[in-house]
């Protein structure tokens, strides 16, 4: 419904994923490795069922989660930034294809722009964009999203209000079926990741930023299971502990 044939089989080649990790062949030796390289397909498998199963649950009881998933940044033809296959757009579209749904909105609060999803649902009606991101971060050719809100270095302080702001427009032009919470953690200002560091939001930001968000779309009666997409470093569980927390709080199922 998402990928390419082609590409679909090339995942089955290890070299595919030296590229979708940006490994060089010298950091990865398939004679000392646990298990080959193209075996990682199954977990992104079995994580995108969670999403999927996450966003069919969402339309009964309101709030889900899924631990894992928002691979935000795979293309039709193309992995990258650690994302072999779109759990997002494919959940979007098994749903649209069983009318499920018809229409949704997906609120991306990763550090990184979700390139993949803005290129996937470009010329599609059905499913709006949002994309709250650091201007100057990876990816350095960003795509066109619907709504797109760029956070420059040293502007943490209006991220909240700007992110408020992107939500608010997209609701005026745009009424979903269903919310996808693209809910990543490497704006935290503890996440390691090197490129994270041109935008640093506190615990705090971070707590407020998932509450809102949550709180918004369970006032509206608008169905929202959250993905947590990107996050680095033995402190950034920090984010998605005090998320599912909220979302718990609220009477949510959660996919593990």
């Amino acid at each position: 419904l998402v990928h390419d044939e082609e590409y679909l089989e090339s995942l089955k080649n290890p070299a595919t994923w030296l590229s979708i990790f940006e490994f060089k062949e010298s950091e990865y030796d398939s004679n000392t490795a646990e298990k080959p390289l193209n075996m990682i397909l199954e977990d992104f498998r079995i994580k995108t069922g969670g999403t999927k199963l996450a966003a069919t649950n969402a339309l009964s009881h309101g709030l889900t989660a899924n631990l894992g998933g928002g691979y935000h940044h795979a293309f039709p033809a193309q992995g990258r930034g650690y994302c072999a296959i779109n759990d997002i757009a494919i959940s979007i579209r098994s749903l649209q294809k069983d009318k499920k749904i018809e229409k949704a909105l997906i609120v991306d609060l990763d550090f990184h722009q979700g390139d993949g999803n803005a290129f996937i649902f470009k010329e599609d009606p059905s499913v709006f964009t949002l994309s709250v991101h650091s201007k100057e971060g990876w990816p350095e050719e960003k795509q066109k999203s619907d709504l797109d809100v760029n956070i420059p270095e040293g502007e943490e302080g209006t991220y909240i209000e700007k992110m408020n702001i992107g939500i608010e427009r997209a609701l005026n032009s745009f009424s979903p079926d269903l919310v996808f919470f693209v809910a990543g953690s490497d704006p935290y200002e503890k996440d390691i990741l090197p490129g994270t560091r041109l935008l640093n939001l506190s615990l705090e930001q971070m707590k407020t930023r998932d509450k809102m968000v949550i709180d918004r779309f369970h006032e509206l009666k608008i169905p929202l299971t959250i993905v947590f997409a990107g996050g680095y470093g033995p402190h950034v569980w920090e984010v998605h502990y005090h998320a599912i927390k909220h979302l718990l709080g609220k009477h949510c199922l959660i996919v593990g």
